[in-house]
Order: structure tokens, then sequence, then C-alpha cells
């Protein structure tokens, strides 16, 4: 939890302040959505998972006349509602196991967690399916880990590190998190405007800038752009982004920034997973909080990394919008045969295939992307093979399981 925010018992809560808010309401929608996806299956009975607040903070802000949940709330809650809500209409009831550690390393924070854990009735839970612990995140996550394989064997779980900087969660945890457990996402803030802020000549010798990827090439680069006012910052941004992806040992990574007007700086926010079809999910809360959070680059295909050509295109915030949307359909028509055809062997690609190619490279959705392969189709400049290997009809949904084929005669696509 940020430095900025102050707790303790007794004492006024800290003001939430909005770039904060809109953290919590994606945690939030996002909770929602998990839960409604991986339970989606009427037979499951029984889900167990361990959800980990590394910077848990007092659990609570004063939002004007009201009381707002922090993230150890906003994960509380979540289970709760996910127990009421997929019990409903289910023959077989299902049984969440959830559990939960909170950290911080301050002890105020600590004794407030306490406080607005009793006051919000939960009490019974304390030292049972919650635990809270103070001391710092990187020290403690190879305990909890230890706890998480003692009794979950896929260790399904979810760490949100909303750290203040850029210090408090090294790279090695993040790594550790994905060679330790199957099933892991994570929620990572990231100062990443305080990583160039103080960045020196010298800085690539220090172990906080190396994890990085810093080193004197970048350095160098950044030197090089950032007197630019409107692009120069990002692009190295940007790589700073493909540093961190290749660092962290998840299969995806889900960038996004969000702009903190206190101090005037960008925000990354990341969810990190080893699964596509977790990244889709985050993708569409993204979507639905629309103009809250930015995207950096075009929206249909791209790398992040360097890239000066942004400095030229001037298009570089991609704002989740209603014409985002539009442009970014009308690139993927473009830029999907393409990407469809690089990836193709002996003519033919797996749909499931295809996403995991580019799961890294766009804003799309896979509905957004169902709807290009659907237009090609259409079109006929691509067939479309059902998981039973008969030819689909034109117009039909398509699926995961299905595999893309190129027609024989008059196709656009490369075939180099």
């Amino acid at each position: 939890m940020q430095d900025n925010f102050s707790w303790g018992p007794g004492a006024l809560l800290p003001g939430i302040e909005r770039h904060t808010l809109r953290k919590l309401d994606v945690l939030r929608d996002y909770l929602d959505v998990y839960f409604d996806t991986i339970v989606s299956d009427p037979r499951l009975d029984c889900l167990n998972i361990t959800l980990v607040d590394g910077f848990a903070g007092g659990g609570a802000y004063q939002n004007g006349d009201e009381i707002a949940d922090g993230s150890p709330l906003v994960l509380l809650h979540a289970v709760e509602r996910a127990r009421e809500r997929l019990n409903r209409n289910r023959k077989k009831p299902l049984e969440i196991n959830a559990r939960f550690f909170f950290i911080d390393d301050k002890k105020n924070h600590i004794d407030a967690l306490y406080e607005r854990l009793h006051h919000d009735g939960f009490s019974p839970q304390i030292g049972r399916e919650i635990t809270v612990i103070k001391g710092k995140f990187s020290e403690e996550l190879p305990d909890i880990l230890t706890s998480i394989k003692a009794v979950q064997r896929a260790g399904r779980s979810i760490f949100v590190l909303d750290q203040f900087g850029y210090t408090d969660v090294p790279m090695e945890s993040i790594r550790l998190i994905f060679s330790q457990l199957e099933r892991p996402e994570v929620l990572l803030t990231f100062a990443i405007d305080g990583v160039l802020n103080y960045l020196q000549q010298d800085s690539s010798t220090l172990e906080r800038y190396r994890q990085l990827g810093i080193d004197d090439h970048f350095i160098a680069e950044w030197n090089a752009n950032k007197h630019d006012p409107a692009l120069g910052r990002l692009i190295s941004q940007r790589a700073l982004m493909a540093n961190i992806q290749m660092g962290s040992g998840a299969d995806y990574f889900t960038p996004f920034m969000l702009w903190s007007p206190t101090d005037s700086r960008w925000m990354m926010f990341a969810h990190l997973s080893r699964h596509q079809a977790a990244r889709d999910k985050m993708l569409g809360v993204h979507w639905q909080a629309q103009n809250s959070f930015r995207h950096l680059g075009r929206g249909s295909l791209f790398s992040l990394g360097f890239d000066t050509r942004l400095l030229e295109a001037k298009d570089a915030l991609f704002n989740f919008a209603a014409h985002d949307k539009q442009k970014m359909i009308q690139e993927l028509l473009g830029e999907v045969p393409r990407e469809i055809s690089i990836h193709m062997k002996e003519r033919q690609l797996p749909v499931e295939h295809f996403l995991r190619m580019i799961g890294n490279r766009t804003a799309a959705t896979n509905e957004d992307l169902f709807s290009a392969i659907k237009e090609l189709a259409l079109s006929r400049e691509i067939e479309v093979i059902s998981k039973k290997g008969t030819s689909k009809r034109i117009g039909s949904k398509i699926e995961i399981t299905d595999r893309l084929v190129l027609p024989l005669q008059g196709t656009f696509f490369p075939l180099n």
C-alpha cells in the first residue's frame, strides 16, 4: 500500500484518491469475473484458493461521506459474494475454501487492519482463514508459498502487490511465485515513472535497476528520447515493460497505465498469469472501465520494447474507449491474416495456438479476435474447421477448439 497513506487504530481514515479507487474497482470486478469463470462447471463442488495482499494497509479509506474498502476487504467481500451468487441455482452446493494472507510492515497499519476486520465482522476468521502478518512481503513470501503448496495441489492463488514504488517487490519474488505454483495470478502496481525519474548514468551498476533489465544501452536510449515531451518517455516505459515481462516468469503479462495526479506520474498496473484465458478476462474488465486506464501504443497487434516509430506515429495512448475499439477492429482485419499465415504449419493453425502466439501483443479480447476471424471466413479468405474435423458453416460461432485452414485458391495471405 502506498506510503502516502497512513492508518492507525482509532485514527481518521486516509482519503482515497481517484486513481486508487479505480484500481480497487478493477480488482473487485476482476474477482467477480474470476470466480464466475473458474466455477462455471456445475459439477464442481469445491474450490480451494489463496488470496494474498502483500501491502495490505489498514483496510479502508474515507471516500467523501462514505467508507471505501481497501484491498483486504475487497478480497474478503469478493469471496462472500461468490459464495452467495454461485450457489443460487445450484443443485449441488459449491464450497469455496478461501485462505487469506494480509501482510504489512508497519505496526500501525496492522493494528488498524485488525480493527477494521473486527468492525466488519471477520473476527471469527482471524487466525483460521485469515492470517495477518507484520513483515515485508518479499521476506514472508517463501513461507506463504510453502503453506499454499501444503494444502493446494494446483496452487490456485491471487497475489495483490500494491507497492508504493518499484523496489518492494523484487523480480526474484515474482519469479518465485511462478516457479513454485501452477495456477497463480499476480496484480502488480509498479511506479514506472519513478524508475525513469531516478535513473543516473551509473544506475546500471545497481541491483535495483539491473533486475529490471536496465543496462547502459537502456540508459542511453532513455537519455536520447526523454526530451520529447509527448512520446519520448513512453518509448522507455514500453521497453521497461518488456524487461519486466521477460524477467517475471509469467507466460502472460498485461500492463496498463494509470495516472496519479498526486504524484504527477504514471503508474503501471499489470496482470501476470500463466493462462491466456485469465489475460482475456482481465482485458474484458478494462474495456468495461473505459477511460480509466491507458495502454501504450496501438490496440491491435504490437510488441513491447523500444519502438521509436511511436515518435513518428504520434499514436501512443490507447484509452479503451468506443472509438479505440472501432479503430482496433479495423486494424485487426488488416493484421490478423498475415499473423495467421506466419504461424501456420501445413496450412493449418489451431485457434488456441493463435491466441497463445499473440496473447501478449494485443488489447483485443478473444471475442474481438473471433470477430475478425469470422469476418475473414465470411469473405472466404480462410476456412474454419471444427474439432470434429468438419468445415464449419460460414458465419458460425468461432470456438477455441477450431482450426484455421488456408483455402487452396483466392487467398490474400502471404505464403512465405
